[in-house]
């Protein structure tokens, strides 16, 4: 269903950019559950191994149970934002087109999906920074899975593997900060009337 074109904005509030709402979803129902299995699975590993095959097992152990359990509790905020995500047309959906036209109960439904974006932005952002967490501290735990212990072969090797991957986790540091910069930036730009949007 389609509303009239003066209808489609004012007062409604949406997610800037307007697909951080599925790009977010992507991130905690798609990434977050997989890279928390890689996560526990790593520390299966390390936690089975004899202490001398891992430089420091149990750091390693504690930075990838730590990532693990950021992953997933960025999959539960996120889910318990999504409830609350919905935009206008979504109302028209369920209600219909004509409620547009009962100004009274049309201005309630409006206050109350501006409460309730609130209430996903918070939770989202929330989610986020939690998942950007879990995937630093991944980086981290394999950087230190990698590095060589006692019985290990091809030191050399295995030293050059955990340097990328911490060259990597310094990258993914740094553009995670950009982008939240960006996002925070393209809210503040945002004109006026057209609602408030999230950030990372």
């Amino acid at each position: 269903m389609t509303t009239p074109e003066d209808e489609l904005t004012p007062g409604w509030q949406q997610p800037t950019p307007l697909g951080y709402g599925q790009g977010a979803k992507e991130a905690q129902f798609v990434a977050a559950p997989l890279l928390a299995a890689a996560a526990l699975g790593l520390a299966g590993v390390v936690a089975g191994a004899k202490d001398q095959v891992f430089l420091l097992p149990g750091p390693t152990l504690l930075m990838l149970v730590l990532s693990a359990m950021s992953l997933i509790y960025s999959i539960q905020l996120a889910y318990h934002a999504r409830k609350f995500l919905y935009s206008q047309q979504d109302v028209l959906d369920w209600h219909g087109a004509e409620i547009a036209n009962q100004a009274q109960l049309w201005g309630e439904l409006r206050r109350a999906q501006s409460t309730d974006f609130k209430v996903w932005d918070r939770y989202i952002r929330g989610a986020n920074r939690y998942f950007n967490r879990g995937t630093v501290l991944l980086a981290f735990g394999v950087a230190a899975a990698l590095a060589p212990g006692k019985e290990s072969s091809q030191p050399p090797w295995r030293w050059w593997a955990a340097g990328i991957v911490l060259v990597c986790a310094f990258g993914e540091i740094g553009w995670q900060l950009k982008l939240r910069r960006e996002v925070n930036d393209r809210s503040q730009r945002k004109r006026p009337g057209i609602g408030q949007g999230g950030s990372s």
